[in-house]
Protein backbone atom coordinates (compact mmCIF):
# COMPACT_ATOMS: atom_id res chain seq x y z
CA UNK A 1 0.00 0.00 0.00
CA UNK A 2 1.91 3.00 -1.25
CA UNK A 3 0.32 6.04 0.25
CA UNK A 4 0.33 9.32 -0.91
CA UNK A 5 0.40 11.66 1.97
CA UNK A 6 0.29 14.55 -0.24
CA UNK A 7 -3.76 13.56 -0.18
CA UNK A 8 -6.50 14.65 2.12
CA UNK A 9 -7.98 11.01 3.17
CA UNK A 10 -11.57 10.94 4.55
CA UNK A 11 -13.30 7.54 6.19
CA UNK A 12 -16.19 6.97 8.61
CA UNK A 13 -14.66 6.37 12.23
CA UNK A 14 -18.06 4.89 13.72
CA UNK A 15 -19.68 1.88 12.22
CA UNK A 16 -21.57 3.57 9.18
CA UNK A 17 -23.64 0.84 8.63
CA UNK A 18 -26.00 1.06 11.36
CA UNK A 19 -28.54 3.62 12.84
CA UNK A 20 -26.99 5.30 16.16
CA UNK A 21 -26.99 8.09 18.11
CA UNK A 22 -24.30 9.98 16.84
CA UNK A 23 -21.57 9.10 13.84
CA UNK A 24 -17.98 10.55 12.90
CA UNK A 25 -16.29 11.06 9.77
CA UNK A 26 -12.89 12.44 10.12
CA UNK A 27 -10.56 13.80 7.44
CA UNK A 28 -6.60 14.22 7.47
CA UNK A 29 -4.58 16.03 5.37
CA UNK A 30 -2.72 19.27 4.94
CA UNK A 31 -5.91 20.72 3.36
CA UNK A 32 -8.27 18.66 5.99
CA UNK A 33 -9.60 22.06 7.27
CA UNK A 34 -10.01 23.96 4.08
CA UNK A 35 -12.10 21.31 2.27
CA UNK A 36 -14.65 20.95 5.10
CA UNK A 37 -14.83 24.80 5.03
CA UNK A 38 -16.30 24.75 1.63
CA UNK A 39 -19.45 22.86 2.71
CA UNK A 40 -19.19 23.98 6.86
CA UNK A 41 -21.48 27.13 7.86
CA UNK A 42 -20.60 27.82 11.51
CA UNK A 43 -23.10 29.08 13.72
CA UNK A 44 -20.74 31.20 15.87
CA UNK A 45 -20.22 34.58 16.11
CA UNK A 46 -16.35 33.88 16.70
CA UNK A 47 -15.83 32.47 13.37
CA UNK A 48 -17.38 32.95 10.13
CA UNK A 49 -15.78 30.14 8.31
CA UNK A 50 -13.48 27.15 9.37
CA UNK A 51 -10.34 28.57 8.02
CA UNK A 52 -10.63 31.00 10.67
CA UNK A 53 -10.51 28.19 13.31
CA UNK A 54 -8.46 27.71 16.23
CA UNK A 55 -6.61 24.11 17.07
CA UNK A 56 -8.15 21.73 19.42
CA UNK A 57 -11.69 23.88 19.16
CA UNK A 58 -15.16 22.39 18.47
CA UNK A 59 -17.30 24.35 16.11
CA UNK A 60 -20.99 23.58 15.85
CA UNK A 61 -22.91 24.46 12.26
CA UNK A 62 -24.53 23.32 9.43
CA UNK A 63 -23.54 21.34 6.05
CA UNK A 64 -24.58 22.11 2.93
CA UNK A 65 -24.29 20.95 -0.73
CA UNK A 66 -25.10 23.71 -1.95
CA UNK A 67 -28.53 25.38 -0.41
CA UNK A 68 -29.29 22.19 0.65
CA UNK A 69 -29.01 21.56 4.53
CA UNK A 70 -27.44 17.92 4.87
CA UNK A 71 -27.33 17.89 8.99
CA UNK A 72 -26.45 20.05 12.17
CA UNK A 73 -22.79 18.80 12.89
CA UNK A 74 -19.78 19.58 15.41
CA UNK A 75 -16.41 19.94 14.10
CA UNK A 76 -13.27 19.31 15.94
CA UNK A 77 -10.02 21.04 14.44
CA UNK A 78 -6.74 19.80 15.16
CA UNK A 79 -3.76 21.34 13.52
CA UNK A 80 -0.26 20.05 12.41
CA UNK A 81 1.61 18.67 13.75
CA UNK A 82 -0.67 18.66 16.87
CA UNK A 83 -3.12 15.63 15.85
CA UNK A 84 -3.06 12.08 15.81
CA UNK A 85 -1.86 11.64 12.38
CA UNK A 86 0.47 14.53 13.00
CA UNK A 87 -1.49 16.42 10.11
CA UNK A 88 -4.33 18.85 9.97
CA UNK A 89 -7.46 16.65 11.36
CA UNK A 90 -11.10 17.79 11.22
CA UNK A 91 -13.81 15.02 13.19
CA UNK A 92 -17.05 15.93 12.08
CA UNK A 93 -19.88 14.50 14.79
CA UNK A 94 -23.11 14.01 12.91
CA UNK A 95 -26.93 12.78 13.59
CA UNK A 96 -25.98 8.43 13.83
CA UNK A 97 -27.79 7.52 9.91
CA UNK A 98 -25.65 5.62 7.66
CA UNK A 99 -27.10 7.99 4.99
CA UNK A 100 -26.12 11.03 6.64
CA UNK A 101 -22.40 9.31 7.09
CA UNK A 102 -22.54 8.21 3.26
CA UNK A 103 -23.89 11.88 1.91
CA UNK A 104 -21.54 13.80 3.74
CA UNK A 105 -18.76 11.40 2.79
CA UNK A 106 -19.28 11.76 -0.81
CA UNK A 107 -20.38 15.77 -0.94
CA UNK A 108 -16.30 15.95 0.93
CA UNK A 109 -15.24 13.81 -1.76
CA UNK A 110 -15.93 15.95 -4.49
CA UNK A 111 -14.33 18.59 -2.83
CA UNK A 112 -11.34 17.29 -3.10
CA UNK A 113 -11.09 14.36 -0.13
CA UNK A 114 -9.69 10.56 -1.53
CA UNK A 115 -11.36 7.74 0.64
CA UNK A 116 -9.01 6.35 3.03
CA UNK A 117 -7.11 3.06 2.98
CA UNK A 118 -7.30 0.08 5.26
CA UNK A 119 -5.40 1.81 8.22
CA UNK A 120 -4.42 4.67 6.61
CA UNK A 121 -4.91 7.38 9.44
CA UNK A 122 -2.21 5.09 11.75
CA UNK A 123 0.17 4.84 9.25
CA UNK A 124 0.37 8.22 8.46
CA UNK A 125 0.46 8.63 12.48
CA UNK A 126 3.69 6.17 12.18
CA UNK A 127 5.47 7.26 9.53
CA UNK A 128 4.90 11.36 10.75
CA UNK A 129 7.03 9.69 14.08
CA UNK A 130 3.61 10.21 16.47
CA UNK A 131 3.50 6.52 17.21
CA UNK A 132 5.80 3.82 16.14
CA UNK A 133 5.22 0.37 14.65
CA UNK A 134 4.42 -1.60 18.04
CA UNK A 135 2.25 0.72 19.27
CA UNK A 136 0.28 1.32 16.04
CA UNK A 137 -0.38 -2.82 16.07
CA UNK A 138 -1.59 -1.71 19.83
CA UNK A 139 -4.11 0.22 18.53
CA UNK A 140 -5.48 -2.27 16.22
CA UNK A 141 -5.53 -4.41 19.30
CA UNK A 142 -7.39 -1.97 21.54
CA UNK A 143 -10.47 -1.98 18.96
CA UNK A 144 -10.18 -5.89 18.68
CA UNK A 145 -10.09 -6.82 22.62
CA UNK A 146 -13.15 -8.30 23.79
CA UNK A 147 -12.21 -8.99 27.56
CA UNK A 148 -9.97 -6.63 29.98
CA UNK A 149 -7.27 -8.70 30.16
CA UNK A 150 -6.79 -8.12 25.91
CA UNK A 151 -7.51 -4.72 26.41
CA UNK A 152 -5.41 -4.08 29.18
CA UNK A 153 -2.33 -5.89 27.32
CA UNK A 154 -2.99 -3.92 24.44
CA UNK A 155 -3.05 -0.17 25.88
CA UNK A 156 0.04 -1.25 27.87
CA UNK A 157 2.16 -2.00 24.49
CA UNK A 158 0.40 1.28 23.47
CA UNK A 159 2.27 3.15 26.50
CA UNK A 160 5.58 1.82 25.41
CA UNK A 161 5.12 -1.60 27.29
CA UNK A 162 8.38 -3.59 25.56
CA UNK A 163 9.57 -1.33 23.19
CA UNK A 164 11.52 0.58 25.01
CA UNK A 165 13.56 -2.59 25.96
CA UNK A 166 14.00 -3.52 22.78
CA UNK A 167 15.17 0.35 21.46
CA UNK A 168 17.91 0.21 24.10
CA UNK A 169 19.44 -3.03 23.66
CA UNK A 170 19.28 -2.18 19.67
CA UNK A 171 21.28 1.12 20.38
CA UNK A 172 23.82 -1.17 22.68
CA UNK A 173 24.45 -3.37 19.40
CA UNK A 174 24.60 -0.34 17.21
CA UNK A 175 27.34 0.97 19.74
CA UNK A 176 29.12 -2.89 19.54
CA UNK A 177 28.67 -3.30 16.31
CA UNK A 178 30.49 0.00 14.88
CA UNK A 179 33.03 -1.07 17.42
CA UNK A 180 34.00 -4.04 15.92
CA UNK A 181 33.86 -2.73 12.20
CA UNK A 182 36.41 -0.27 13.73
CA UNK A 183 38.63 -3.60 14.82
CA UNK A 184 38.39 -4.11 11.23
CA UNK A 185 40.04 -0.94 10.33
CA UNK A 186 42.57 -1.74 11.88
CA UNK A 187 43.11 -5.16 11.97
CA UNK A 188 46.95 -4.81 10.66
CA UNK A 189 48.05 -3.20 14.05
CA UNK A 190 45.67 -6.03 15.93
CA UNK A 191 43.66 -2.80 17.90
CA UNK A 192 40.81 -4.71 19.93
CA UNK A 193 38.42 -2.05 21.16
CA UNK A 194 35.48 -4.52 22.26
CA UNK A 195 36.67 -6.45 24.97
CA UNK A 196 35.05 -10.17 24.35
CA UNK A 197 34.22 -11.08 27.68
CA UNK A 198 32.05 -8.03 27.85
CA UNK A 199 30.47 -8.81 24.77
CA UNK A 200 29.50 -11.72 25.66
CA UNK A 201 28.03 -10.67 28.95
CA UNK A 202 26.33 -8.42 26.58
CA UNK A 203 25.18 -10.94 24.44
CA UNK A 204 23.78 -13.52 27.64
CA UNK A 205 21.73 -10.30 28.87
CA UNK A 206 19.48 -9.85 25.56
CA UNK A 207 19.26 -13.52 24.79
CA UNK A 208 17.92 -13.71 28.88
CA UNK A 209 15.29 -10.36 28.28
CA UNK A 210 14.40 -11.99 25.05
CA UNK A 211 13.39 -15.40 25.81
CA UNK A 212 11.85 -14.17 29.04
CA UNK A 213 9.30 -12.57 26.10
CA UNK A 214 9.23 -15.25 24.07
CA UNK A 215 8.56 -17.47 26.94
CA UNK A 216 5.58 -14.96 28.18
CA UNK A 217 4.26 -15.50 24.31
CA UNK A 218 1.62 -18.95 25.29
CA UNK A 219 0.48 -17.41 28.21
CA UNK A 220 0.50 -13.76 27.02
CA UNK A 221 -2.08 -15.11 24.03
CA UNK A 222 -4.23 -17.54 26.34
CA UNK A 223 -5.32 -13.95 28.18
CA UNK A 224 -5.60 -12.16 25.27
CA UNK A 225 -7.83 -14.72 23.36
CA UNK A 226 -9.49 -16.32 26.10
CA UNK A 227 -7.90 -19.02 28.71
CA UNK A 228 -8.45 -22.56 26.55
CA UNK A 229 -9.58 -25.34 28.91
CA UNK A 230 -9.92 -28.69 27.57
CA UNK A 231 -12.97 -31.20 29.21
CA UNK A 232 -11.79 -34.74 29.13
CA UNK A 233 -13.24 -38.11 29.92
CA UNK A 234 -14.18 -41.08 28.33
CA UNK A 235 -16.85 -41.37 26.38
CA UNK A 236 -20.44 -41.02 27.84
CA UNK A 237 -18.59 -39.57 31.05
CA UNK A 238 -21.13 -36.30 30.42
CA UNK A 239 -18.48 -33.80 28.90
CA UNK A 240 -21.10 -32.24 26.26
CA UNK A 241 -23.97 -32.04 29.15
CA UNK A 242 -21.31 -30.19 31.38
CA UNK A 243 -20.04 -27.84 28.74
CA UNK A 244 -24.15 -27.34 28.13
CA UNK A 245 -24.26 -26.65 32.09
CA UNK A 246 -21.15 -24.27 32.01
CA UNK A 247 -22.76 -22.52 29.21
CA UNK A 248 -26.71 -22.26 30.73
CA UNK A 249 -27.43 -23.10 26.74
CA UNK A 250 -27.94 -26.59 24.96
CA UNK A 251 -24.86 -25.80 22.95
CA UNK A 252 -23.37 -29.59 22.65
CA UNK A 253 -25.49 -32.30 21.51
CA UNK A 254 -26.20 -34.40 24.38
CA UNK A 255 -26.61 -38.56 23.50
CA UNK A 256 -26.37 -41.92 25.97
CA UNK A 257 -24.84 -43.04 22.34
CA UNK A 258 -21.28 -43.50 23.08
CA UNK A 259 -18.86 -41.47 20.52
CA UNK A 260 -21.51 -39.05 19.57
CA UNK A 261 -19.16 -35.90 19.56
CA UNK A 262 -17.02 -36.39 16.97
CA UNK A 263 -14.57 -33.38 17.08
CA UNK A 264 -13.79 -30.48 19.72
CA UNK A 265 -16.30 -27.56 20.24
CA UNK A 266 -15.49 -24.57 21.89
CA UNK A 267 -17.63 -22.07 23.37
CA UNK A 268 -16.39 -18.78 25.27
CA UNK A 269 -17.63 -16.99 28.42
CA UNK A 270 -16.36 -14.58 30.77
CA UNK A 271 -15.80 -14.86 34.73
CA UNK A 272 -15.16 -12.17 36.00
CA UNK A 273 -13.22 -9.88 33.44
CA UNK A 274 -11.59 -12.99 31.97
CA UNK A 275 -12.60 -15.29 28.82
CA UNK A 276 -12.24 -18.41 28.98
CA UNK A 277 -12.28 -21.30 25.88
CA UNK A 278 -14.42 -24.14 26.69
CA UNK A 279 -13.20 -27.05 24.47
CA UNK A 280 -15.46 -29.80 24.28
CA UNK A 281 -13.31 -32.69 23.41
CA UNK A 282 -14.20 -36.18 21.40
CA UNK A 283 -14.43 -39.05 24.47
CA UNK A 284 -10.81 -40.56 24.54
CA UNK A 285 -11.19 -44.54 23.66
CA UNK A 286 -9.34 -46.92 21.14
CA UNK A 287 -11.60 -46.81 18.40
CA UNK A 288 -11.97 -48.16 14.67
CA UNK A 289 -13.99 -45.75 13.39
CA UNK A 290 -11.69 -43.57 11.44
CA UNK A 291 -13.87 -40.33 11.87
CA UNK A 292 -14.11 -40.61 15.82
CA UNK A 293 -10.23 -41.44 15.71
CA UNK A 294 -9.77 -38.38 13.59
CA UNK A 295 -12.10 -36.26 16.48
CA UNK A 296 -9.75 -37.73 19.13
CA UNK A 297 -6.53 -36.93 17.61
CA UNK A 298 -8.21 -33.14 17.97
CA UNK A 299 -8.98 -33.49 21.04
CA UNK A 300 -5.30 -34.39 21.74
CA UNK A 301 -4.26 -31.29 20.26
CA UNK A 302 -6.71 -29.43 21.85
CA UNK A 303 -5.65 -30.55 25.17
CA UNK A 304 -1.86 -29.70 24.49
CA UNK A 305 -2.88 -26.38 24.01
CA UNK A 306 -4.87 -26.45 27.23
CA UNK A 307 -3.62 -24.05 30.12
CA UNK A 308 -6.22 -26.07 32.40
CA UNK A 309 -7.46 -29.54 31.74
CA UNK A 310 -11.15 -30.50 33.46
CA UNK A 311 -10.65 -34.69 34.16
CA UNK A 312 -14.00 -35.85 33.69
CA UNK A 313 -14.87 -38.99 35.46
CA UNK A 314 -18.14 -40.98 36.20
CA UNK A 315 -18.70 -41.31 40.00
CA UNK A 316 -20.74 -44.05 39.26
CA UNK A 317 -17.29 -46.23 39.14
CA UNK A 318 -15.16 -48.03 41.32
CA UNK A 319 -12.94 -45.76 42.95
CA UNK A 320 -9.92 -47.72 41.13
CA UNK A 321 -11.58 -47.05 38.13
CA UNK A 322 -11.33 -43.96 38.31
CA UNK A 323 -7.35 -43.74 38.96
CA UNK A 324 -7.13 -45.87 35.93
CA UNK A 325 -8.79 -44.02 33.85
CA UNK A 326 -6.70 -41.07 35.16
CA UNK A 327 -4.00 -42.26 34.02
CA UNK A 328 -5.40 -43.46 30.59
CA UNK A 329 -6.79 -40.18 30.07
CA UNK A 330 -3.32 -38.72 30.88
CA UNK A 331 -1.24 -40.72 29.10
CA UNK A 332 0.84 -39.23 26.03
CA UNK A 333 -0.12 -35.75 27.37
CA UNK A 334 2.40 -33.30 28.27
CA UNK A 335 0.52 -31.62 31.66
CA UNK A 336 3.61 -29.25 32.56
CA UNK A 337 2.00 -25.68 32.78
CA UNK A 338 -1.02 -27.29 33.34
CA UNK A 339 -3.69 -27.01 35.70
CA UNK A 340 -5.97 -30.85 35.95
CA UNK A 341 -9.35 -30.33 37.67
CA UNK A 342 -10.48 -33.91 38.94
CA UNK A 343 -14.09 -33.87 38.57
CA UNK A 344 -16.44 -36.53 39.02
CA UNK A 345 -19.95 -36.41 37.23
CA UNK A 346 -23.50 -37.86 38.19
CA UNK A 347 -23.66 -37.37 41.91
CA UNK A 348 -27.53 -37.24 40.88
CA UNK A 349 -27.98 -41.12 40.28
CA UNK A 350 -24.74 -42.49 42.52
CA UNK A 351 -25.35 -43.78 45.71
CA UNK A 352 -22.33 -42.54 47.56
CA UNK A 353 -23.05 -41.66 51.15
CA UNK A 354 -21.93 -38.31 52.56
CA UNK A 355 -19.20 -39.48 54.49
CA UNK A 356 -17.98 -40.63 51.50
CA UNK A 357 -18.54 -37.23 49.96
CA UNK A 358 -16.41 -35.42 52.79
CA UNK A 359 -13.15 -38.13 51.95
CA UNK A 360 -13.42 -37.12 48.32
CA UNK A 361 -13.95 -33.69 48.75
CA UNK A 362 -10.45 -33.42 51.14
CA UNK A 363 -8.77 -35.21 48.24
CA UNK A 364 -9.42 -32.51 45.71
CA UNK A 365 -12.02 -33.91 43.71
CA UNK A 366 -14.83 -31.90 42.76
CA UNK A 367 -18.11 -33.70 42.66
CA UNK A 368 -20.81 -32.28 40.59
CA UNK A 369 -24.19 -33.40 38.19
CA UNK A 370 -24.03 -32.01 34.75
CA UNK A 371 -27.38 -32.98 33.92
CA UNK A 372 -28.76 -31.21 37.43
CA UNK A 373 -26.52 -28.24 37.46
CA UNK A 374 -25.41 -29.34 40.52
CA UNK A 375 -22.05 -28.26 41.72
CA UNK A 376 -21.35 -26.57 38.76
CA UNK A 377 -20.79 -23.10 40.36
CA UNK A 378 -18.31 -24.81 42.70
CA UNK A 379 -16.02 -25.64 39.86
CA UNK A 380 -16.46 -22.55 38.25
CA UNK A 381 -14.96 -20.55 41.46
CA UNK A 382 -12.40 -23.65 41.27
CA UNK A 383 -11.42 -22.45 37.85
CA UNK A 384 -11.37 -18.75 38.43
CA UNK A 385 -8.86 -19.36 42.12
CA UNK A 386 -6.31 -21.60 40.06
CA UNK A 387 -6.35 -18.92 36.37
CA UNK A 388 -2.87 -17.15 36.92
CA UNK A 389 -3.39 -13.82 38.38
CA UNK A 390 -1.53 -10.75 36.68
CA UNK A 391 -1.56 -6.85 36.15
CA UNK A 392 -1.80 -6.24 32.86
CA UNK A 393 -1.33 -2.28 32.96
CA UNK A 394 1.74 -3.68 34.76
CA UNK A 395 3.35 -7.10 33.48
CA UNK A 396 5.31 -7.42 30.24
CA UNK A 397 3.70 -10.57 27.89
CA UNK A 398 4.32 -11.05 24.40
CA UNK A 399 0.88 -11.32 22.62
CA UNK A 400 1.71 -10.24 18.55
CA UNK A 401 2.65 -13.59 16.53
CA UNK A 402 4.93 -10.88 14.30
CA UNK A 403 6.83 -9.99 16.88
CA UNK A 404 7.62 -12.89 18.54
CA UNK A 405 8.73 -14.36 14.59
CA UNK A 406 10.67 -11.11 14.22
CA UNK A 407 12.22 -12.03 18.03
CA UNK A 408 13.54 -15.73 17.29
CA UNK A 409 14.84 -14.41 14.33
CA UNK A 410 17.15 -11.97 16.84
CA UNK A 411 17.92 -14.29 19.12
CA UNK A 412 18.95 -16.92 16.70
CA UNK A 413 21.49 -13.96 15.75
CA UNK A 414 22.94 -13.59 18.90
CA UNK A 415 23.28 -16.95 19.72
CA UNK A 416 25.12 -17.35 16.09
CA UNK A 417 26.92 -13.95 17.47
CA UNK A 418 28.02 -15.43 20.79
CA UNK A 419 29.38 -18.52 19.18
CA UNK A 420 31.39 -16.48 16.92
CA UNK A 421 32.94 -14.97 19.79
CA UNK A 422 33.43 -18.36 21.79
CA UNK A 423 35.41 -20.24 18.20
CA UNK A 424 37.82 -16.45 18.28
CA UNK A 425 35.84 -16.15 14.68
CA UNK A 426 36.88 -12.58 12.88
CA UNK A 427 35.27 -9.10 14.18
CA UNK A 428 33.54 -8.83 10.95
CA UNK A 429 31.72 -12.42 11.08
CA UNK A 430 30.59 -11.40 14.99
CA UNK A 431 29.34 -7.81 13.54
CA UNK A 432 27.60 -9.24 10.69
CA UNK A 433 25.16 -11.31 13.25
CA UNK A 434 25.07 -8.71 15.77
CA UNK A 435 24.05 -6.26 13.09
CA UNK A 436 21.10 -9.19 11.82
CA UNK A 437 20.01 -8.89 15.02
CA UNK A 438 19.85 -5.38 15.26
CA UNK A 439 17.64 -5.23 11.66
CA UNK A 440 15.02 -8.05 13.52
CA UNK A 441 14.85 -5.66 16.69
CA UNK A 442 14.26 -2.35 14.65
CA UNK A 443 11.63 -4.46 12.26
CA UNK A 444 9.53 -4.80 15.99
CA UNK A 445 10.11 -0.92 16.83
CA UNK A 446 9.62 0.18 13.30
CA UNK A 447 13.37 1.63 13.40
CA UNK A 448 13.98 -0.52 10.16
CA UNK A 449 10.61 -1.22 7.97
CA UNK A 450 9.84 -1.60 4.56
CA UNK A 451 6.64 -1.36 1.94
CA UNK A 452 6.01 -5.14 2.55
CA UNK A 453 5.78 -4.87 6.37
CA UNK A 454 3.65 -1.49 6.40
CA UNK A 455 1.05 -3.39 4.11
CA UNK A 456 1.21 -6.24 6.39
CA UNK A 457 0.23 -4.65 9.56
CA UNK A 458 -2.15 -1.76 8.30
CA UNK A 459 -3.57 -3.90 5.62
CA UNK A 460 -5.43 -5.36 8.79
CA UNK A 461 -6.83 -2.30 10.45
CA UNK A 462 -10.50 -0.75 9.67
CA UNK A 463 -10.84 2.08 7.47
CA UNK A 464 -10.57 5.15 9.67
CA UNK A 465 -8.27 3.95 11.66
Amino acid sequence: MLINQQDTIIAPATNSTIASALGIVRLSGEKAIEIVAKVFLPKSQKVSSLLEAKANHTYFGQIFDNQHLIDEVVVCVYKAPHSFTGENLVEITHHGSPFISKTIINLLLKNGARLSERGEFSQRAFLNGKINLSQAEAIADIIASKNKASLDLALNQLRGGYNDMLHSLREKFLHIASLLELEIDFSEEHEIFVDREQLLKELDTAKHTLQTLLNSFEQGNAFKNGIPIAIVGKPNSGKSTLLNAILNEERAIVSDIEGTTRDTIEERLMINDLEYRFIDTAGIRESENTIERKGIERSFLAIDKAMIVILLLDLNDKKNLWQEQEKELLKGINIENKAILRVLNKIDTSKITEQEIVKLKQEEYIIISAKENLGIDILLKKIEEITPQQDFTKSLFLTNARHYSVMQRALEEINLSQEGVNNMLSSDLVAENIRMAINYLGQITGEVCNEDILQNIFSNFCIGK
